[in-house]
């Protein structure tokens, strides 16, 4: 029997999901981001986005006493584009899992809940903005460093990623 459980993320959520981004993204980014630049985007980066969560796409994992412990989904527009869309083309979103829970399968156990879907939507590539401190994470799944990207999250507020892509077989 399994730690957790994987499900479908509701609009009810969002408390839960912020509550885990605002736990798992200081921790797990410090060592990747100076203070003056992850500081700023902690306010942007740390709030659940109401039409992930309500577009079916997006999951939550759920300890057994129903602790959230992990999110993460997909969106068929890449972030901050609104609804432009490439076919064929899918983007991960807003992964994350708590501290307590890194490196126990509950982010790649998300993951597998994404590729299913991609399958049943005809999506041959992915993308990923990666944070620093991911890359790692992502390049495990198969996806390749495309190049370091300076994400604008507004007000002035700069945020370096990773673009990364992986073909599906």
């Amino acid at each position: 029997m399994s730690d957790y459980v994987i499900r479908i993320a509701r609009v009810g959520d969002a408390e839960a999901v912020e509550a885990l981004l605002k736990s798992s993204y200081p921790a797990l980014m410090a060592h990747a981001y100076e203070a003056r630049t992850l500081g700023p985007a902690l306010e942007r980066i740390t709030r659940a986005n109401a039409s992930l969560l309500s577009s079916g796409r997006y999951f939550v994992a759920e300890s057994r006493n129903t602790m959230t412990i992990g999110c993460g989904g997909w969106a068929m527009h890449a972030p901050g584009t609104g609804s432009r869309v490439v076919e064929g083309l899918g983007h991960l979103r807003h992964f994350a899992t708590h501290p307590d829970w890194v490196r126990r399968g509950v982010a790649r156990a998300i993951y597998g809940q994404c590729l299913a879907a991609f399958r049943q939507h005809a999506i041959e590539r992915l993308e990923v903005l990666s944070s620093l401190n991911a890359e790692g994470f992502y390049a495990a799944l198969g996806f390749e460093r495309v190049r370091e990207v300076d994400t604008d999250l507004g007000s002035g507020i700069v945020f370096p990623a990773i673009l990364m892509t992986r073909r599906l077989p």
